[in-house]
């Protein structure tokens, strides 16, 4: 028997992929509402992995999730669209901010053609091409797109409840004198828990089930990405990012767009108080003063408040770890650091987990 924790789309793939080779598998979920956490309050973009270095967990995994991410929405009709992205060098503010900038896109440029990222172009005056964008050159990135997680999620949890997955919702799993209990979220009733694996794909909360003999060198600390909605999107459809951020895993606030019609700007990157605050703390024009760096579309005026995300940022010993972490411990897996581009990557992750319990 498996038991995994988390029904996000890490946890549920994971489910899912074991259950379809005829493993018994049960998924503990804090929550009612599976999916109230890092999965239902993202920007839903699918990556194209530009970002990453090649011998890193996160570029293989984005590549391989991708690869078999969309063969799968095409398959079971989830909305999607692979409609490219802009990273734009955007204003500069003196000659040695725009040199340093075309450097650094033209390094992201290299490093997607060393990936073998297809038809990847590296242009001048991007408003020629994409009216409104600022900056004086661009990446252009065929192979991004968004994806309708909410769609996506549902579509997962019933191929998990058909391939015979058991959800346990309510119950929040904990670790206590080498014994695991299942704590029930309304009665605080304790059950114990035994299995022949454990598979930690709790996300924020994931550090909470390590063993406690490893002094907890493992430590997720809650980074807030604030999101606020557009009254109106761009007159075409593709996402458009600045450079990324150099001291961070957080790719610089950018402009997206949903299903329905929706358009945010975000998320920018601050420490939360706590894994559960979702509060907005940033104001509406210290927002659009980033937007304007990039894009001369839109108004203040034209910004709302919209929703927050929490990423699980991930530190050993005190020092940040840009990487995917996938940590094995007695019988357990822990998945540690899962934050963007863990969408994308949710397949693979599976497919790895599978490898190494089968």
């Amino acid at each position: 028997m498996i038991i995994v924790v988390g029904s996000g789309i890490i946890g549920s793939w994971i489910a899912y992929t074991l259950a379809k080779a005829g493993e018994e598998v049960y998924v503990f979920e804090k929550s009612f509402h599976a999916g109230d956490g890092i999965s239902g309050r993202n920007s839903g973009v699918l990556h194209s992995g530009i970002y990453y270095d090649d011998t890193s967990l996160k570029s293989k995994l984005c590549f391989r999730g991708y690869e078999i991410g969309i063969p799968f929405f095409e398959k079971y009709n989830i909305p999607h669209s692979i409609c490219g992205k802009v990273i734009t060098t955007g204003v500069s503010v003196s000659k040695n901010d725009e040199t340093e900038k075309i450097e650094t896109i033209e390094s992201l440029y290299e490093n997607g053609k060393r990936l073998g990222i297809p038809e990847i172009e590296l242009r001048k005056d991007p408003a020629k091409h994409w009216k409104h964008i600022l900056g004086s050159h661009a990446l252009w990135i065929p192979k991004t797109g968004i994806v309708d997680v909410s769609s996506y999620l549902k579509v997962i949890w019933y191929l998990c409840e058909e391939a015979g997955v058991v959800f346990l919702k309510n119950k929040k799993v904990i670790r206590e004198n080498g014994c695991v209990f299942a704590v029930d979220s309304n009665t605080n009733e304790k059950e114990e828990l035994e299995a022949t694996q454990f598979i930690n794909a709790g996300g924020l909360y994931s550090d909470d089930l390590l063993d406690t003999s490893e002094n907890r060198e493992f430590e997720i600390r809650p980074n807030k990405g604030e999101y606020y909605r557009l009254k109106t999107q761009l007159p075409y459809e593709t996402l458009v990012y600045p450079l990324p951020m150099k001291t961070s895993t957080a790719l610089g606030v950018h402009y997206t767009f949903h299903f329905g019609g929706d358009a945010y700007v975000g998320p920018n990157s601050n420490w939360a108080n706590s894994k559960e605050d979702y509060s907005i703390q940033t104001s509406r024009s210290e927002y659009f003063n980033s937007l304007k760096n990039i894009i001369d579309f839109f108004k203040e005026d034209d910004l709302s408040e919209g929703y927050v995300g929490l990423r699980p940022r991930l530190f050993y010993k005190g020092e940040a770890i840009k990487d995917f972490v996938i940590h094995k411990e007695s019988n357990w897996i822990h998945l540690l650091g899962i934050e963007s581009p863990g969408l994308t990557s949710a397949p693979a992750i599976a497919e790895k987990i599978f490898g190494m319990i089968v």
